[in-house]
């Protein structure tokens, strides 16, 4: 029987965050708050937990893609 390999799903949400991203640019972050606050509304605990994930690395990829050149961040 083949070795299992570890299952990572920061690798999938990210892909999610990274086609929000190309479909609806700077919309995507928006998209995904209004996820998370219908995933809260339903009850629906594991869809919040999915959705605040890719709500993480939408934030961190919009923080690198939409900074203005020589924008420093502290």
């Amino acid at each position: 029987m083949p070795q299992q390999l570890p299952f990572d799903p920061d690798f999938y949400f990210g892909l999610v965050a990274d086609n929000l991203l190309k479909n609806f640019g700077n919309r995507a972050l928006g998209y995904a708050d209004e996820a998370l606050s219908k995933m809260r509304a339903i009850g629906d605990d594991e869809g919040f937990d999915i959705w605040l994930e890719i709500h993480a690395q939408l934030t961190t990829k919009a923080t690198v893609d939409f900074r203005p050149a020589g924008a420093v961040l502290h």
